[in-house]
């Protein structure tokens, strides 16, 4: 099409066409919920979603670096109309907040919480900062910590992104962190593996496990790869970083064979603070296989625009997984922002997950999310596409020509064009039906975004999964696939394929739902297969419109 070949002729970011040309909208209601005036002075850099009481709503937990007179972690509940600041004292923390997860670690039926951080000394405001914490919900969302000798929270642990799944099938809920790259605040630089041993004790199982002890990672994501009924777990990172692990079905995992040279971005000498960062799987093509996107945080990708990139699976042969990079061909075009964040989730509920990424543009005096919308299959291939974006000047002349990120983030804050946020996890906060999004922002004099999702749009069900009998409680490492009614089982019947999963994308977390969109379809049957090969589930003529719980 004319306007995406012009587009990628210029390899930048795009405006937004006049209101009501675009597919997605969004309204940004975090004033007239509260929430902007909470948030606002902080330098917020971790968010999750988690039902925590009573309530049938989501609260909203954003971790900050408490530096520079930021404010600390904060705790935000929400009863349908307004959020209102938790004053647990306990959750104040202060550190460098780099996810959190809300999850069931004891299987009582209430969701605890993880924060990953980076320790270390605040040399500008003479203070130390906290490692990551745990916290044991009592009931009510009522926290007590319980960080010290849990295993989890080492002290000398600089820890990024985190994901939560029960590796061994024994199940309770296992940790997954990476650890920062960067080694600036790392002594060990290797991600870690916490192994649940109950009463909310983990022991670090990495090396028993097999993964290696010199792996970081900005950016980890757990899913079923090979459909073998256990979960795999993926590492983002930079120089050959990226890496999958397989695992053998006895909690021991290895490198999936061919694997690496796939996922490296080829980074040129000198690019050692360019990464690769948020990592999200999804079925994309409707095959019943887990696909792959990765976000990217690369220093200036003004200079030299960056595309997120996407993997296909290709399922197993000779023994192991194969993924092939299909970024291009796809229509994924590059960005001239960084894009840390990525979610595959269907915001217009047409039945098809879109690419969200954690850039926002504003224009008409609304705030717009970067995203790729899945336009179906064209010749076997997904393709997305920036629907009614037009190209302007972005970035212009002289904003090219800044080399320094400060001052370039310095020009573009100033005339609130465009920004990039950290995390940027999704839920429908509102239970309308539609996934909404919350963004952090990082610049303390500018306010994070919390977006409604106006979009106009087809039917959804959303599907959670209660574990019994050795699943964990919140059916983390489900594998749930919907069909056209009366078609359950029938590939070509295959209307999506997601896990149920907390904790991907970039220093996120979101809740243990399977949201997906329906299109005209007014109906449909659901399959669930349960993780480590304890059975399948089924329910036939599920009307949509709903959230179904299958216990």
């Amino acid at each position: 099409m004319p306007r995406r070949l012009a587009f990628a002729a210029l390899l930048c970011l795009s405006r937004l066409a006049a209101p009501g040309e675009t597919a997605f909208q969004f309204t940004d209601v975090g004033e007239e919920t509260g929430l902007r005036a909470i948030v606002l002075g902080a330098k917020a850099h971790a968010a999750g979603w988690g039902v925590i009481d009573a309530s049938q709503y989501p609260s909203l937990f954003v971790g900050t670096f408490a530096e520079q007179g930021s404010k600390q972690a904060m705790l935000l509940r929400f009863d349908g109309r307004r959020f209102k600041l938790d004053e647990q004292p306990v959750l104040r923390i202060n550190g460098r907040c780099n996810s959190g997860l809300f999850a069931d670690f004891d299987n009582n039926g209430t969701l605890d919480l993880f924060v990953a951080s980076m320790p270390g000394n605040s040399r500008r405001d003479n203070q130390e900062l906290s490692a990551s914490r745990l916290f044991r919900n009592g009931g009510g969302g009522v926290f007590q910590d319980l960080s010290e000798h849990n295993g989890c929270c080492p002290p000398a642990f600089a820890a990024r992104s985190a994901a939560v799944l029960d590796f061994d099938g024994d199940g309770l809920l296992d940790l997954l962190v990476g650890e920062d790259p960067m080694g600036v605040y790392s002594r060990t630089k290797s991600s870690r593996l916490f192994r649940n041993q109950g009463n909310l004790r983990f022991e670090d199982a990495t090396k028993a496990a097999g993964i290696p002890e010199d792996v970081p990672a900005d950016g980890v994501a757990v899913a079923d790869v090979n459909n073998d009924g256990w979960p795999d777990i993926f590492l983002a990172a930079r120089n050959g970083g990226n890496r999958l692990f397989l695992n053998d079905g006895k909690g021991h995992f290895a490198e999936a064979a061919g694997t690496r040279a796939v996922f490296d971005w080829h980074l040129p000498p000198g690019k050692g603070e360019d990464t690769p960062a948020g990592v999200c799987f999804c079925d994309v093509n409707r095959d019943g296989l887990m696909d792959l996107v990765i976000g990217q945080h690369f220093k200036r990708p003004w200079v030299n625009p960056v595309a997120v990139r996407l993997y296909l699976n290709r399922g197993v042969k000779n023994g192991s997984v194969v993924f092939e990079d299909v970024t291009e061909r796809a229509g994924l075009l590059p960005l001239a922002m960084k894009a840390p964040h990525v979610e595959l989730q269907d915001l217009d509920n047409d039945g098809w997950p879109d690419l969200l990424t954690s850039i926002v543009k504003f224009a008409a005096g609304r705030a717009h999310p970067i995203i790729f919308r899945h336009d179906g299959l064209k010749d076997g291939l997904p393709h997305f596409s920036l629907d009614g974006w037009a190209v302007n000047d972005f970035p212009n002349a002289a904003e090219k020509a800044i080399q320094r990120s400060g001052a370039f983030f310095d020009a573009i804050m100033k005339d609130k064009r465009i920004a990039y946020m950290a995390a940027a996890p999704t839920a429908d906060f509102n239970r309308d039906g539609k996934l909404d999004i919350f963004m952090a922002s990082w610049w303390m004099d500018a306010p994070s975004l919390l977006l409604r999702n106006d979009t106009a749009g087809g039917n959804w069900l959303d599907v959670a999964v209660e574990g019994t009998a050795g699943v964990n409680r919140m059916g983390i490492g489900a594998k749930v696939k919907l069909y056209r009614a009366g078609h359950i089982g029938e590939p070509e019947a295959l209307l999506g394929c997601r896990e149920i999963a907390v904790g991907y994308g970039y220093v996120s977390g979101q809740e243990s739902i399977a949201h997906f969109g329906l299109g005209v379809e007014q109906s449909c049957d659901v399959e669930v297969l349960l993780p480590h090969g304890k059975g399948k589930l089924e329910r036939r003529g599920v009307k949509a419109g709903q959230k179904l719980e299958v216990k």
